[in-house]
């Protein structure tokens, strides 16, 4: 039987095409991402690659299905150039949170006021505790004789000192540290007539203007002390207890402040003339503007008043004193009070009410209105000593 001839698979292939020429690539421009394409051979294009040995071929349902690969985890490309990333901009936040910014730090002005006295009457309005206190002047513990007597108010915050309640009552002795403002309130008409004893002198006033005169209010100033710690003490000066604050010097009376000058002015007394100064304190318990923005990142805060006498213009020692408005000046001196004779006129005046001034045009007794006098006192610091700060200079 004849035999077959084998006939191997490579010769009933066509003869191979020439490969051809490979195009030449375009320049890549600097900085120019290059994407790797896969590209796929032609069935009549061989494979310039050695061709690996035959594998076993799995049927296609034994052939698992290939992973996505998350677009976070997918491997960069080959040859590809990673561009400059531009540095993220730093808040001032972030600062403040990884290191702490230094801040100005806030300065106050000395308010510190040391006096010794009795409680004469005690009295409330709105939630606070209110004392009237008798100083000596001549540094007497109990002083009886009216006439070397200074009168002050002492405030209790809500009745309390150090968060402590405390117990008031006339005739305590006490020493107390606090600091010294000055506040403004309203006191009706009818209250200044009754300390002056003219209280008929609505009955000379236009029946039709009567109602507005018995609601008129007036306003009035005077220095109030506020109360940060206090002892009491016996009549022979021992304590008796304490609340709040340790007192820097319990055997002294002192009062000492400083601020800047907003106001300076003359009286004439008996004695002489005397130069009153009125002094804007920043001291730590001044309350914080709102409604405005401080410098240099400190709260913008809204000043005390106080008052200072120079007894005829100078110090204790005799040295005159040369004070002018917006000057810095530090003042050690005693609480004391002044009394002022005021007349229904000139409190009147000093309202500022054209309904007012035109109300007194009708009043039948016009000279009586300058009759009725009332005495009004005001707490004050008479100095002992003073520093007048030179003025900052630019650098």
């Amino acid at each position: 039987m004849p035999r077959k001839k084998v006939i191997d698979p490579e010769e009933t292939k066509p003869p191979r095409k020439k490969a051809a020429a490979k195009k030449a690539k375009p320049p890549v421009e600097e900085n120019e991402p290059v994407v790797t394409q896969a590209v796929l051979p032609m069935a009549d294009t061989p494979d310039p690659t050695p061709t690996p040995p035959p594998q076993a071929v799995l049927p296609m349902a034994d052939i698992p299905a290939p992973t996505p690969t998350p677009p976070s985890q997918a491997a960069p490309l080959e040859n590809k150039p990673t561009p400059p990333q531009p540095a993220a901009p730093v808040l001032v936040s972030q600062i403040a949170a990884a290191d702490h910014v230094p801040q100005t730090r806030e300065q106050f002005d000395l308010n510190q006021i040391i006096a010794t006295g009795v409680i004469h009457s005690v009295w409330g309005n709105s939630g606070d505790v209110f004392a009237r206190v008798g100083l000596s002047t001549r540094n007497l513990l109990d002083e009886k004789d009216d006439t070397f007597t200074a009168y002050a108010t002492l405030r209790f915050a809500d009745g309390m000192v150090g968060g402590v309640p405390v117990t008031l009552q006339p005739g305590d002795i006490l020493t107390i540290q606090g600091y010294l403002v000055h506040r403004n309130y309203t006191e009706s008409l009818r209250k200044f007539l009754e300390d002056a004893d003219a209280i008929n002198f609505l009955d000379s006033v236009d029946p039709t203007d009567l109602p507005a005169w018995r609601t008129l209010a007036l306003e009035r100033r005077n220095g109030i002390v506020n109360v940060l710690a206090m002892t009491f003490r016996n009549p022979d000066g021992t304590a008796l207890g304490h609340f709040g604050e340790p007192i820097s010097n319990q055997e002294v009376s002192c009062s000492s402040v400083e601020g800047i000058v907003s106001r300076a002015w003359e009286y004439r007394s008996e004695q002489g003339v005397d130069l009153f100064v009125r002094l804007a304190v920043y001291d730590p318990h001044t309350p914080v503007d709102a409604k405005n923005k401080g410098n240099f990142g400190r709260p913008r805060r809204l000043a005390h008043y106080v008052t200072v006498r120079f007894p005829l213009g100078k110090t204790a020692s005799g040295a005159p004193v040369h004070i002018t408005q917006k000057t810095r000046i530090r003042v050690v001196g005693q609480l004391r009070d002044k009394a002022q004779v005021v007349t229904l006129r000139e409190v009147l005046l000093k309202t500022g009410s054209r309904a007012v001034i035109e109300m007194m045009q009708r009043v039948s007794d016009a000279e009586r209105m300058s009759e009725i006098k009332n005495q009004q006192e005001s707490l004050h610091i008479r100095a002992d000593a003073v520093v007048v700060y030179s003025a900052s200079r630019r650098r």
